[in-house]
């Protein structure tokens, strides 16, 4: 009996933290397909903008240079385009410009209500099965724009994602959540959308 209720007051304590908020900042994972055909032309990939005001400028400074390197990447492994090229190559009449900008890197984790009913039932195995200990709440959104040779736009696409993530002991995100899968179906959304606007 003492050892029941040591071990519902410390999984109660484990729940008592509160909610915790964060910014998911990747990484970017690599492209979850290689595009059947690339489009002709190479892309340059322009600095990554992040405009949430939430976030402090040195911190947005620093998630957009990660993303600037990520997303090119991305986007080379995917063959969305011939090929990549890199500031300050020329671009050439049918090459264009890739513009990312994320206004929203909202995270937030909070216990899952499950857990502690859960992991008392099962006497901890719901933990070491990796049953849901938080939800990882995320709210991004994001826009791409495509310009030409000259700096013209020929493409805007604008996408949101909120969505709520179990996360469980084992999960990669467990102890440092980074939005990385999120964060890379955002992207993959806009490139797919914008690059669709080119071919019609």
């Amino acid at each position: 009996m003492f050892k029941a209720r040591f071990l519902a007051a410390g999984l109660a304590g484990m729940t008592l933290t509160g909610c915790m908020s964060f910014t998911p900042a990747g990484p970017i994972y690599p492209p979850s397909q290689i595009i059947e055909h690339s489009l002709p032309g190479s892309a340059m990939i322009k600095d990554v903008k992040v405009t949430d005001t939430r976030i402090d400028e040195n911190t947005r400074r620093n998630i957009g240079n990660q993303l600037t390197a990520q997303i090119s990447q991305h986007i080379e492994k995917g063959e969305y385009f011939k090929r990549v090229i890199s500031f300050p190559a020329k671009l050439n009449e049918q090459d264009v410009q890739l513009q990312f900008d994320f206004s929203s890197l909202k995270g937030k984790r909070t216990p899952h209500p499950g857990y502690v009913p859960g992991a008392l039932l099962t006497l901890t195995i719901w933990i070491w099965v990796n049953g849901p200990i938080y939800v990882d709440k995320y709210d991004l959104a994001a826009e791409l724009q495509i310009l030409d040779n000259q700096g013209r736009q020929l493409a805007l696409s604008q996408k949101n994602l909120v969505v709520d993530k179990n996360t469980g002991l084992w999960d990669y995100d467990y102890m440092f959540p980074s939005g990385g899968q999120q964060l890379t179906e955002l992207v993959e959304q806009l490139l797919q959308d914008g690059t669709r606007q080119l071919t019609h």
